[in-house]
């Protein structure tokens, strides 16, 4: 059996905030953990930069206490503040946070000083100035630090949606032109000698063209994209006839799944075109549709033979290559790199499979 996986390796860059703030979701449980991470990280800093040999351990517990209450205290005021933050620009939303920082800094020092034991510092004023003017000088560089460094994954990531928004739309877009010339033949034969058909005919079409035009962040079900490429069948089996027989498996209860539109149907119009259409006794195409791994992915199949008279089970033709690329990018698009295509050949069959994590697809 040959394999061949042409996933693509992509680096993950979190997509954009719906709410147009450059802060990233702080609410998120993997945020909190990389925050807590990297306060610690800091602590250990600061302890071997202002600790004298011998005493860098005793000061390790108080300095991470410290960076600690103040990195979630943070984390959880401008979580919870984040309806409110989301009505200014990003500049102004980025200098409130950054006063909410400080400001936290500033309680958490006044609180330390004046409840907690801090060994080699006295109770004076000039050692309380001493202290809080440390701790704000350090939170201010930590904090311009790390707003700036959100600024710019949130433009990172807003020009990889614009990327991949564009490329979707192109690839969405692109419809094959003797797809069109074929169907537009075959209605005007049929125009003449059956006229019901060539109506029938016409609806297929529309419906396939609305599909390619739709919004891209418009989700649809299963289902209906199920009844999109069947109307995209029977157009072909006007043309090719008896030569074109499709079986449908897809599994109950699962219909109702949301995916963006044109997800299956190039996949079948490949199994067509260089499955199909190269063999003069035709075959069957078979779509298993279902919910593998304890329902955490969704598998889409679609199975078309394949003989020496074509080029699919030997070689990939240029054409066929373009479209599965084409397929594979959209998916690489859509679903952040976590959804791929397979294809397998084997026995004289041409097998692409597409595997969606479950929780990516869109709600029902």
């Amino acid at each position: 059996m040959k394999r061949i996986d042409i996933k693509k390796s992509t680096q993950f860059t979190p997509p954009a905030p719906l709410d147009g703030l450059f802060l990233p979701d702080l609410c998120n449980i993997r945020i909190l953990l990389l925050v807590i991470v990297i306060a610690e990280m800091l602590a250990f800093i600061l302890t071997l930069a202002g600790s004298t040999p011998g005493q860098g351990w005793q000061n390790l517990g108080l300095i991470s206490l410290f960076v600690q209450w103040v990195a979630l205290i943070s984390v959880l005021l401008l979580c919870l503040s984040r309806p409110f933050l989301a009505k200014f620009d990003n500049q102004q939303a980025g200098i409130i946070s950054f006063l909410f920082i400080n400001l936290i800094t500033v309680l958490v020092t006044e609180v330390c000083f004046n409840y907690i034991v801090i060994p080699g510092i006295e109770r004076s004023a000039s050692a309380h100035l001493d202290l809080l003017l440390r701790n704000v000088g350090i939170s201010v560089i930590v904090s311009l630090l790390t707003l700036r460094y959100f600024y710019l994954q949130y433009q990172s990531s807003k020009s990889v949606l614009a990327e991949n928004t564009s490329r979707i739309e192109a690839l969405q877009a692109r419809i094959r032109p003797h797809f069109l010339f074929n169907s537009m033949n075959i209605i005007a034969s049929l125009t003449r000698s059956d006229p019901r058909l060539a109506e029938q005919a016409v609806e297929n079409l529309s419906q396939v063209f609305r599909a390619s035009l739709s919004d891209i962040k418009k989700q649809i079900s299963l289902q209906e994209e199920i009844s999109i490429c069947k109307s995209y069948l029977q157009i072909e089996k006007l043309r090719l006839g008896e030569r074109l027989k499709v079986t449908w498996n897809v599994a109950s209860h699962i219909e109702e799944d949301m995916l963006p539109p044109l997800l299956l149907q190039p996949l079948i119009e490949n199994a067509v075109i260089h499955g199909i259409e190269p063999l003069t006794e035709g075959g069957i195409i078979t779509i298993n549709i279902q919910h593998k791994d304890e329902n955490k992915l969704l598998e889409i199949q679609v199975i078309n033979p394949c003989d020496d008279t074509n080029d699919q089970c030997e070689s990939s033709a240029k054409g066929n290559q373009i479209a599965l690329n084409n397929i594979n990018q959209r998916l690489e698009a859509l679903y952040e790199g976590e959804s791929h295509l397979l294809i397998n050949k084997a026995d004289k069959q041409y097998i692409a499979t597409i595997t969606i994590p479950v929780d990516m697809l869109g709600e029902r």
